[in-house]
């Protein structure tokens, strides 16, 4: 029978020599999987972005698009391909315009065909037509292009060069390959040298340690000495406790995602659904009918706008809450600032006969710090909710007051206000105080949490006071 320090030396060796395994193989592929479901959605908003950026030039022309293209193409790194419902190409960033008659149809492309059925397709290959390795992302466009000229485009599609992912991806398989026999030959050395002063204590370790390893988070290793083996087990024992609560954290995250997919889509079905209906009427006859036509495509872009709305405010709150919205800070005229927001919403307060004013104690001169585009959208977005849930003959008030060297910024209305139970939660994305009367005054419940994390991103916070009955009042502050 071996002894009891060749069987821990042997079990150790073994486990660690699994777990090395395992986990590299496991962190490998899902390394390769991550970066490719990563790289199909940033290249899925590459090609958003294009279809926009083209749009913006209405006077554009094919030798413009194709010029538009191979810029955007040579700054993202990417290569752009436009094709139409046949798979014809009718522009390519990485080759002349004069060869693309030339260029093979694309029709049967793998991601062309997985985007007919999904809308998105993807598929890794070498190009044919450039002799590169690429990643190929199709999007095939549901609403048509308003702009003329890409009136026939049906699928835009972008690829990039896999060289550097693939380096990058295999340098980090080699980090993790070098890390697990480092951990290895670490956990052999100490295995042996630990073997040489086991005694009956480590049997008990060893029966925890299985039941752990079974998956009994609540086995703990009983502490008896204090020499390396007590220390063994407290150790086992800490790393255990911090195993469950990144489980349970981890368990919150999926719980917060799987609520954000099932909101977001909850709140595009709707305005999705309202389109397509109105769409089928009219085309089943109303469209003829002049007592109802106008009001079915006035209701279609009513829809359309709100589902516009909600696509703007789900990139703002992606590009906040990932770094990627940038902030550009100065100095400004608190006072005169103030005044042009106001102005601006005078004939929508009046349309809902509801009067807006501002009252600001601040001196004229005084200067603030700030992204002033960002606080006008937080401004915009705390008017328009004042404005939307307040009754007709209401009123809006924003003010401006100096505080221990910051001015307090206030919005306050008369609306029909908040219980407390609900202002830890407004800030919460699609959190709503009443759902039926935010879908019907058509808010998007992300207002708010982006106006938290710009005036958060100012280092400064959103403070709310509401009443039910009396309204409610919104503040922040910002530095002089």
């Amino acid at each position: 029978m071996k002894s009891i320090r060749s069987k821990i030396t042997v079990t150790y060796v073994v486990l660690a020599l699994s777990i090395v395994v395992g986990v590299s193989a496991v962190l490998g592929w899902e390394l390769e999987s991550y970066v490719k479901v990563q790289l199909v959605q940033d290249l899925s908003r590459e090609a958003d972005w294009v279809v926009l950026s083209l749009e913006r030039d209405s006077s554009s022309t094919l030798h413009r698009i194709d010029r538009d293209i191979r810029q955007i193409a040579g700054l993202e790194n990417i290569r752009i391909t436009l094709i139409d419902n046949n798979g014809r190409v009718l522009d390519d960033s990485d080759v002349p315009l004069e060869e693309i008659p030339s260029v093979e149809n694309h029709l049967q492309r793998p991601e062309i065909q997985e985007a007919i059925v999904q809308d998105i397709g993807s598929n890794m290959r070498l190009s044919a037509t450039v002799g590169r390795r690429y990643l190929y992302v199709a999007k095939r466009l549901t609403v048509a292009p308003s702009l003329e000229t890409l009136r026939n485009v049906s699928f835009v599609r972008i690829s990039m060069p896999l060289e550097d992912v693939l380096d990058r991806v295999n340098s980090l398989r080699a980090l993790i390959a070098f890390v697990g026999v480092a951990i290895l030959i670490v956990v052999i050395a100490v295995s042996i040298v630990v073997s040489q002063r086991i005694s009956k204590p480590m049997v008990n370790i060893a029966r925890s340690v299985e039941r752990i390893r079974a998956g009994d988070l609540d086995a703990h290793v009983e502490v008896n000495t204090k020499d390396e083996i007590g220390r063994v087990a407290t150790a086992i024992n800490e790393l255990v406790d911090k195993l469950k609560t990144d489980i349970n954290e981890v368990k919150k995250l999926q719980k917060v995602r799987s609520e954000f997919l099932g909101n977001v889509s909850h709140e595009l079905r709707t305005p999705i659904f309202a389109i397509q209906g109105f769409i089928e009427t009219l085309l089943n006859g109303a469209v003829d009918d002049r007592s109802v036509n106008k009001a079915f495509l006035q209701k279609t872009k009513a829809n359309a706008d709100r589902l516009s709305t909600l696509l703007e405010d789900l990139i703002n709150i992606s590009q906040i809450e990932s770094g990627e919205m940038k902030m550009s800070f100065r100095y400004f005229n608190m006072n005169e600032f103030l005044e042009g927001v106001v102005h601006d919403f005078q004939e929508l307060a009046k349309q809902k006969d509801i009067a807006i004013s501002g009252s600001f104690t601040t001196a004229r001169d005084v200067e603030v710090f700030g992204d002033r585009d960002r606080l006008r959208q937080v401004l915009n977005n705390l008017i328009d909710n004042s404005i939307k849930y307040s009754p007709h003959g209401g009123k809006v008030l924003v003010s401006s007051d100096d505080v221990d060297g910051s001015v307090r910024v206030s919005v306050a209305d008369t609306g029909a206000g908040m219980a407390a139970e609900h202002l830890p939660r407004i800030f919460e994305r699609f959190y709503r105080v009443d759902k039926d009367r935010s879908r019907e005054v058509g808010g998007t419940g992300l207002g708010l949490a982006i106006v938290k994390h710009i005036i958060e991103a100012h280092g400064s916070s959103i403070d709310v006071r509401s009443e039910v009955g009396k309204g409610s009042t919104f503040s922040f502050q910002l530095k002089k």
